[in-house]
């Protein structure tokens, strides 16, 4: 593990980085259903990332005043939220709308996989037998747990084919933020990418007329809640840390929540949502995460 500076080099404080990254990204799955399920996708997403902009944008601004930032560097930071919050994260808002949570966070789990694959197609890195072996685990898992759940009642392909998307879309921007020039203040990096990704949002519900069905009396307080939450403990502290852990530990250890968070998101949506664990869904989640797992050593080994 490559370290760079300041609390990187300690392994309690990389650690604690790394296990609030395996909750909040199982609990978002929840969060998403619970909010998803009241509110229209779209415009939770907007809500999500437009109240979250708000609440740190005099922050950047007068961070802004003391380390300013390039054009450049602002269109790179635009750039990666679009791919990292609105490719990423919307679609498996979205996904996760059609699927149960549980089965959403398998599916949602894969980024590793198309880690692998995105290196092996663009970079020409090769694929050992081992990456083989775990992306065929990998998808082996996934296969059986969309057949084990449609059998069961409950599947949407589109929901399936959204949350792996999600997956592609944030291997893709994890691989790409470790070459862009972002501003040096992370604070600033990430309100540009909030504010550019909730202006595009409220453009999209905005111009389908989706903000103008919705009656926000109507609207439960558990949606409210999971709206705070995917504010606050997911965006706001879940994806800076994030940010930090890719930058300044490795892209590796940054995506090792992908094989630990659905194991906390069946659980959760187990006992919050009522989904039942099935035996067989425990069986085809196990494979999907083993290839999941397999990636991750195999990548993690390699820096």
């Amino acid at each position: 593990m490559s370290v760079h500076a300041g609390w990187a080099r300690s392994r309690v404080l990389v650690a604690s980085a790394v296990g609030y990254q395996w909750f909040y990204n199982g609990a978002n799955f929840v969060a998403f259903k619970v909010g998803g399920d009241a509110i229209p996708p779209i415009v939770l997403a907007a809500m999500r990332f437009g109240l979250a902009a708000a609440l740190i944008l005099p922050l950047a601004l007068w961070r802004w005043r003391l380390r300013p930032a390039h054009a450049s560097e602002l269109a790179s930071a635009a750039g990666l939220g679009l791919v990292m919050l609105l490719g990423s994260q919307t679609l498996a808002l979205m996904g996760t709308h059609l699927l149960p949570a549980g089965v959403a966070s398998v599916f949602g789990s894969s980024a590793p996989i198309f880690l692998a694959l995105f290196s092996w197609a663009i970079l020409r890195k090769p694929l050992g037998r081992r990456e083989v072996c775990g992306i065929a685990l990998g998808f082996t898992g996934l296969a059986l747990m969309a057949y084990f759940t449609y059998t069961g009642g409950g599947f949407h392909p589109l929901g399936a084919a959204l949350t792996l998307a999600a997956s592609a879309s944030w291997a893709a921007g994890s691989l790409w933020a470790r070459r862009l020039r972002l501003p040096a203040d992370p604070v600033v990096a990430l309100a540009t990418q909030l504010v550019t990704t909730a202006l595009v949002l409220a453009i999209a519900g905005g111009t389908t007329g989706m903000f103008s069905r919705i009656d926000m009396s109507e609207v439960p307080a558990s949606a409210w809640s999971a709206l705070a939450f995917l504010v606050i403990a997911s965006t706001l502290v879940g994806y800076t840390v994030f940010l930090a852990v890719n930058a300044q530990v490795s892209p590796t250890i940054a995506n090792t929540f992908n094989y630990a968070a659905p194991v906390v998101a069946l659980l959760l949506s187990a006992l919050l949502l009522d989904e039942r664990l099935t035996l067989p869904k425990l069986l085809s989640a196990g494979v999907a995460l083993a290839g999941v797992t397999l990636m991750v050593r195999v990548s993690r080994k390699e820096e």
